[in-house]
């Protein structure tokens, strides 16, 4: 009979085993845009700056895995919260490492930019005009596997059934059939194949190879980094647009929703309450960014629909890529994309923000509310949401945990934007930064940069991992890490 002490022993031995796991397979992403220097001009310092982090992550996740290997127990989802939260933050580090050793970026710029990686943000502190091709891909990297998820891709590929928890850990609920592995492989299916007709669909429409690469991992994730300083901007094309708008609507839609349609031919899987949402929001908030705009600030009603449909779809969606800078843009359309990438993409996608599910359902309750209050006693309401062609029924407690979730998320909101306030921003500005960064959107203002405050910067850093993440895992690890040693049971 273990005691409690050697039952948390055995419980952390295993949390070791998948952290180091997912470690291993975090190398081994690293190490990807090595062949890239034989490409380009490169120096020695450009190869170990991969190398190292790379054979560090291996070799260490490598090292935990052996010593553990025959200790594995029972997985639960608190434990899976504990793997994730802390595999995300050594993901950061090791990203950030590249920057540092080439020289391109101080210690903090490039946590900063290897967290806006890997939450598929898109808020950068580099100069792509001055920087080398193998780092711009590096971005992109980060951004296509964080927006897959590093668990779904590690379960797909390494980690065997009996580790459930690290998918629900890692802000993923839907699964496309029971089993959670397969689950994983069909998701990453898709994923490449959206990214491979992406690539092709760029470079039919003018993209160089690389730039169409890049590009299609960045929007796919919902990410946004570039490759040009100008964003999709720099094409001024109707065409790259045009691709952008359709791999926006597969990144931020749920991979459920893709993979009804696409195996059980359910055309009634586009009923689905998020789509929904998406289409209705798009319907409401494009005119009137429209109308905020023309004449005050762009000239002909084509012109102007055009901005404006591009990027309320980038808001909403979170990819956060721009055709036009925001300076000159009225207060009344900001607020407009502020309310969009507080809202954000669908659940079970690679978008960040509220979510639509949440959004949808909290206005849902409303609803039912008032015709609670209309009707007889003796009425029964239903409370069900459309999920992918079925009526699902919607219980008490699931309401409780929306609503949770939407309370802590604008607390959040507001201790970020008065971070942004006591560092010299307006409250315009503020709002839109970080909605921007909790959102894992990356659209800005143009105030995101080297030279920002540094608290503003650790702000958005924080943000943007509690976003990706979805509070809970964090909350969840936090939770029981403190309640473990430090009311841990003596026996």
């Amino acid at each position: 009979m273990l005691t409690n002490r050697e039952k948390l022993l055995k419980e952390y031995r295993t949390i070791a085993y998948y952290f180091g796991k997912l470690l291993m397979g975090i190398g081994v992403v690293q190490l990807l845009p090595i062949p890239l220097l034989l490409f380009q001009t490169s120096t020695f310092i450009d190869l170990i700056s991969f190398f190292a982090p790379a054979a560090l992550a291996i070799m260490g996740g490598y090292g935990i895995v052996r010593y553990t290997k025959n200790m594995v127990s029972a997985f639960s989802m608190k434990s899976g919260a504990v793997v994730v939260s802390f595999t995300w933050v050594i993901a950061v580090i090791l990203g950030a490492v590249p920057f540092v050793v080439a020289g391109q970026l101080t210690w903090l710029d490039a946590i900063f930019e290897a967290m806006s990686g890997w939450t598929t943000t898109g808020l950068s502190m580099v100069d792509v005009s001055k920087a080398s091709p193998v780092f711009l891909f590096w971005r992109s990297l980060m951004q296509f596997v964080g927006g897959a998820g590093i668990a779904v891709l590690a379960l797909s590929a390494v980690i065997g059934p009996e580790a459930n928890g690290l998918y629900e850990a890692e802000a993923r609920n839907d699964r496309f059939v029971p089993n959670v592995i397969d689950t994983s492989r069909i998701l990453i299916k898709l994923y490449l194949t959206y990214f491979g007709v992406g690539t092709v669909l760029y470079m039919l429409s003018g993209m160089t190879w690389f730039d169409a690469v890049n590009h299609s991992m960045a929007v796919l994730s919902t990410g946004g980094f570039s490759t040009r300083g100008e964003s999709i901007g720099y094409w001024n094309s109707i065409s790259v647009e045009a691709v952008t708008l359709v791999l926006m609507i597969l990144g931020t839609t749920n991979f459920s929703t893709h993979y009804v349609l696409l195996s059980q031919r359910r055309i009634r899987a586009l009923m689905d309450n998020e789509v929904k949402a998406f289409f209705i929001l798009m319907g409401i908030t494009v005119p009137l960014i429209l109308y905020a705009l023309i004449s005050n600030v762009y000239q002909g009603v084509g012109h102007t629909f055009r901005i404006a449909l591009f990027q309320a779809f980038s808001a909403l969606s979170t990819t956060g890529f721009q055709t036009v800078p925001f300076t000159h843009w009225t207060e009344t359309a900001v607020l407009l994309i502020i309310i969009l990438m507080i809202i954000g993409g669908g659940t079970g996608a690679t978008a960040g923000g509220l979510k639509l599910y949440r959004v949808s359902l909290a206005f849902k309750t409303i609803y039912w509310s008032i015709k609670t209050k209309l009707f007889p006693r003796t009425a029964i309401i239903r409370h069900t949401v459309n999920r992918q062609g079925d009526e699902v029924i919607i219980t008490q407690e699931h309401l409780l945990e929306v609503a949770f979730y939407i309370f802590i998320y604008f607390m959040t909101y507001l201790v970020g934007v008065l971070v942004f306030m006591f560092s010299g921003y307006g409250l315009k500005d503020s709002l839109f930064e970080f909605a921007s960064a909790l959102g894992t959107v990356g659209l800005s203002v143009g105030i995101t940069g080297p030279d920002m405050p540094a608290a503003a910067k650790v702000a958005e850093i924080l943000g943007m991992w509690l976003g990706r993440l979805e509070f809970t895992a964090i909350i969840v690890a936090i939770s029981k890490l403190f309640k473990d040693f430090l009311y841990s049971p003596k026996t």
